[in-house]
């Protein structure tokens, strides 16, 4: 399939192919995708609109990336769905900022595949990592891991990162002067793990709510990816709908 260029990126266009190919059932569920050398030819595009178009697959759950292996089709979880919802990204950030944020680290050249693959990088680039933990009314409320290319890392280290009611991107966008033109997160259940359990007050193998988001400039870079952990018992998430199809 040869790409149409337009005022809808190519990147874009390609994600919704392979999706409609996924859903068609081209591929099953562990199925390996093609290369991303394949893909570059079968598509006509660079590599990194197809790292861009696998990126957003990932983020929506349907594929997975394995390390020096290639990307599969996700196994889907027993009894298991997804919902997709669009709203104002000036209302989704403003939900991002009431918690009260403690700074707990500030890393450079720290290597994560998951992240990396989101940020449209290698699977051994090195990364900044920032570390945080987020309370409400005092109590520990969320142990976040937020990731940034060490390009854009680098010009971060002064940042304050810890106003109260200041979403951490909105500081980062300021401090690069640059604009998010959107977000995409994803919410599953999971487990705490040792690091976020020794935050939260929890035990390794308790559940959590995770999340993960990121964040794009308008040429649909991704710039900033977050994984957020959230205390059970002190979080939840609520949707509105109303009849005339808003979500809020």
């Amino acid at each position: 399939m040869q790409l149409q260029t337009g005022p809808l990126p190519l990147y874009h266009q390609m994600e919704q192919d392979l999706r409609s190919r996924l859903h068609g059932g081209e591929f099953g569920p562990g199925d390996p995708l093609p290369t991303e050398e394949r893909l570059c030819e079968q598509y006509g595009v660079s590599r990194i609109t197809v790292r861009r178009a696998l990126e957003a697959l990932i983020a929506q759950g349907l594929i997975v990336r394995r390390r020096g292996v290639g990307s599969f089709v996700a196994e889907r979880k027993v009894g298991s769905r997804s919902i997709s919802l669009k709203g104002s990204l000036d209302e989704f950030l403003a939900g991002a900022g009431v918690m009260e944020p403690d700074r707990l680290s500030l890393e450079h050249d720290v290597r994560n595949a998951e992240a990396a693959a989101i940020l449209n990088l290698p699977d051994d680039a090195g990364m900044t990592r920032l570390e945080l933990i987020s309370r409400i009314d005092g109590e520990p409320a969320a142990y976040l891991e937020i990731y940034f290319p060490l390009e854009v890392g680098g010009k971060l280290e002064q940042l304050d990162f810890v106003t109260a009611g200041v979403p951490i991107i909105r500081a980062v966008e300021r401090r690069l002067n640059v604009r998010v033109a959107r977000a995409q997160q994803r919410i599953e259940s999971g487990v705490a793990g040792r690091v976020a359990a020794a935050h939260l007050g929890l035990r390794p193998a308790d559940p959590v709510l995770l999340v993960t988001r990121a964040y794009y400039l308008a040429s649909g870079q991704p710039i900033e990816v977050v994984f957020v952990r959230y205390h059970p018992a002190r979080y939840s998430y609520v949707i509105e709908f109303h009849a005339d199809g808003r979500a809020g």
